[in-house]
């Protein structure tokens, strides 16, 4: 056998050993990796899924709340609430049936007059919404299967109930108010919740069962069947989990990767006990790592047939200097009597042929090609190294411009999201307070207002973290620096968590240290943020005993160093959460968002603060017996000369309206919306001030040139006419209506279009929900210094 054609078998043995060992390993990791995708991929798709038909949900209850505030305060006789269903039932035709009943359960009143005078109290929906907020699972019509018209191809009335009950001026139970939505509204939303879904991947199918196993949508015609076959996950979902993902046969015999998600009503959370699985097949997953596994093998065929090719040029490379050697020899033999001839076969006979210039020769030889060989394989990775650096610029490219357009949408979505939860709680919180006043409420009466307006308060507490959190990660937050007091900060925090722990019977102690008091220049609002974030876990987190705050201040170099601890007697947190604490989202244990209520946010967004000013946030702690959280930073000295004693704060607070001049004052209430315009307008009127309503900003600029106002409130987001475009074009008028005051009144809070409001010509912004002390403020703010500028022009 020739030696080139050893070599070609050997190199091209070992390539394919190697190629097949790969190709196997990578099959079995990329197979793995694609089931894992799928299950998880499926699992979010269900759960998302899921929680649009849980949203859909809550707004239909928000429908019944509102019939049923309505039926206490405007709509007190049966034609009125008759009025109110049928325009409820016109503006969302899928209610098939709404009415009023009492607690007897004779219907009051009801779209189109439908079962007035009849008896509803054996129906579920009465029963159960007589006690509280009420959602029924899909069920046939009986009441009303022969009111209807009918359907189609004798398809029986089939709806989905929501029920709340109502009450009279004191407070007390008298009815119930309901909601009949057909089947057919179901399938159309869960269609279009699934539309996207199936859009950009049609091999997904989507399977939505009712709480009794009856297909509400699924694919091919299983619409109303029901289904009793133990389907994949579902074992998960029936053993409590939300949310599982399995792989499975389904009763069709294909195999598919399967997600599904359950949601679990709650007292004050009803929903539907629906299921939604989300089923892909396993051969279309898996056709995403075929292609993979069949270029691997490609690639290991021209692999190996690359190592024989070079096998077969080494060999050649072998046999060639050797030959030229045994050339040479022989020429040399031709001269020389004394020179030996190489044998036919063998190395060794041709070696001992050679003498010192034919070994010299060789030598050279050798060193020549291999300088050759070294300079073509240099560039051959020169180019190759090449190539690879202006892919990988290329691929950073285009994960950079990604990165930003994900930045966007996420500042987009947030802002859009902070927007639309503080529109109704500006709503629910301005009603919750106007019932406040009230001198005829009960004692329990006054509790519920109470507790609902600190859940307001807790979830626009869940908002401002969430968008807090979001510009940190972003380094989007900008830092203050103004003088302040570090004592008197404390003191002012400590102030504003006393009466929580008074009524705890807790023990709050203050100890700033008996050194001089120093005044340092820092963002005052962000400290006092984390130092109320602490504070208030620890009176949380402490059922008994005491929580005690203290400061130490010492000199510096670069200033003063503070170090701010908030020490408790609570629960303490074991050793191993300690670590994780500072983590978004997480909490000590599983069970203390059950407990305590809680985003897991507020630490997170406390060390991004922290840290963005440069210092340091800890703990220590043992499970059982308390915790000490503690920060520390180096701040500046306010430079001598410069310092001024801080405001205090009541100054902040506005003069009492029944001496001020102002009372009389001529308002212009801007908004569109009209539970908003309501109780804004009831809120204003209830200060004192006369109150005129334009519905968008086409009307408001109309209206200041018809009459002089002495001070406008204006929403945002309007028909029409926004309310940027509104104050632009007021600005740009001739005359004094130029300079009437506009305070912008909307759920726009961001630092950004805060600033975008005022470049366009607002005076001040009040956030919504708004404070009515707040509030009060700024407009008696606004109206003393436009009549300053009066006096001084």
């Amino acid at each position: 056998m020739r030696l080139r054609t050893l070599l070609a078998l050997t190199f091209a043995a070992g390539a394919l050993l190697l190629t097949f060992a790969a190709t196997i390993v990578v099959s079995q990791f990329i197979a793995a990796r694609v089931q894992i995708r799928a299950e998880a991929h499926t699992a979010d798709l269900a759960e998302h899924l899921r929680q649009i038909i849980d949203a859909n949900i809550s707004e239909r209850l928000g429908d019944m709340a509102v019939l049923s505030s309505v039926a206490r305060t405007n709509a007190t006789t049966p034609e009125a609430r008759r009025a109110w269903v049928d325009a409820l039932r016109e503006s969302f035709p899928a209610y098939a049936w709404i009415g009023f009943a009492d607690r007897t359960g004779i219907v009051l009143a009801s779209t189109d007059g439908m079962l007035e005078g009849e008896s509803v109290a054996a129906r579920p929906w009465f029963q159960r919404g007589i006690e509280a907020l009420a959602v029924i699972d899909i069920h046939e019509a009986k009441l009303l299967a022969k009111r209807l018209p009918s359907l189609p191809y004798g398809e029986p009335r089939r709806f989905v109930d929501v029920a709340m009950p109502f009450r009279d001026p004191s407070g007390a139970v008298v009815g119930v108010v309901g909601g009949h939505l057909s089947v057919s509204w179901m399938r159309e939303m869960s269609r279009a919740a699934i539309a996207t879904a199936l859009k950009r991947e049609p091999s997904v199918e989507v399977l939505i069962l009712a709480g009794d196993g009856t297909v509400i949508l699924g694919p091919g015609d299983q619409a109303g069947r029901r289904i009793d076959a133990d389907l994949p996950a579902l074992p998960a979902l029936t053993a409590g989990a939300e949310l599982a993902s399995a792989r499975g046969t389904w009763p069709d015999g294909g195999d598919y990767f399967t997600g599904a998600s359950r949601a679990r009503p709650v007292a004050d959370r009803p929903t539907l006990p629906w299921t939604v699985l989300v089923r892909q097949p396993v051969e279309v997953a898996k056709a995403i790592s075929d292609p993979i596994v069949n270029q691997l093998v490609l690639g290991g065929a021209a692999f190996t047939l690359l190592f024989a090719l070079l096998g077969w040029w080494a060999a050649e490379r072998l046999a060639e200097p050797l030959r030229a050697l045994a050339g040479a020899a022989g020429g040399i033999g031709h001269s020389s009597t004394n020179a030996q001839l190489p044998k036919p076969h063998g190395y060794r006979e041709i070696a001992e042929l050679t003498d010192a210039l034919t070994k010299l020769l060789a030598r050279l030889g050798e060193r020549d090609r291999a300088l050759a060989q070294a300079n073509t394989d240099l560039e051959g990775r020169v180019a190759e190294r090449t190539v690879e650096l202006a892919e990988a610029c290329h691929r950073a490219e285009r994960a950079q411009a990604r990165a930003e357009a994900g930045e966007r949408a996420k500042g987009d979505f947030l802002a859009t999201m902070s927007h639309e939860v503080r529109t109704p709680l500006n709503a629910i919180v301005g009603f919750g307070d106007l019932l406040r006043d009230e001198i005829n409420l009960t004692p329990h009466q006054m509790r519920c207002i109470d507790q609902m307006r600190v859940g307001c308060e807790v979830l626009t507490t869940v908002v401002n973290d969430i968008l807090d959190y979001a510009r940190i990660e972003a380094h989007g937050v900008v830092l203050e620096a103004a003088p302040f007091s570090p004592r008197g900060l404390v003191e002012e925090t400590v102030a504003l968590v006393a009466g929580t722990a008074e009524r705890q019977g807790l023990d709050l102690r203050l100890d700033v240290g008996a050194g001089d008091e120093h005044f340092l220049i820092g963002d005052k609002t962000r400290l006092r943020q984390v130092l109320l974030n602490l504070v208030n876990n620890a009176v949380k987190f402490t059922p008994q005993g005491s929580v005690t705050v203290s400061l130490e201040q010492a000199a510096t170099p670069d200033g003063i160093a503070l170090r701010v601890a908030v020490c408790d007697t609570g629960i303490g947190i074991p050793a191993e959460a300690q670590a994780r604490l500072f983590t978004r989202f997480v909490q000590a244990d599983s069970s203390t968002t059950r407990r305590f209520g809680g985003t897991g946010l507020g630490l997170a967004i406390s060390k991004g603060l922290i840290e963005a000013m440069g210092g340091a946030i800890g703990l220590e702690s043992r499970d059982g017996v308390g915790s000490t959280f503690w920060f520390s930073l180096v701040l500046p000295r306010v430079p001598t000369g410069e310092r001024s004693p801080e405001r205090p704060v009541a100054a902040a607070l506005p003069r009492p309206i029944e001496d001020d001049a102002s009372r009389q004052a001529h308002l212009l209430l801007v908004e569109d919306g009209a539970i908003n315009r309501e109780i804004a307008q009831m809120v204003l009127e209830a200060m004192g001030y006369r109150v005129s309503i334009a519905c968008d900003g086409s009307e408001a600029v109309k209206r200041v040139q018809e009459q002089a106002y002495d001070l406008v409130l204006m929403d945002v987001e309007m028909p029409v006419m926004d309310g940027i475009t509104a104050m632009r074009l007021i600005r740009g008028l001739e005359g004094v209506v130029h300079a009437v005051p506009i305070i912008a009144m909307t759920a726009h809070v961001l630092p950004e279009q805060v600033r975008a409001l005022l470049t366009a010509g607002a005076n001040d912004h009040v956030g919504k929900p708004f404070d009515r002390t707040h509030l009060r403020a700024v407009i008696e703010r606004c109206l003393v210094e436009s009549a300053e500028r009066s006096r001084a022009a």
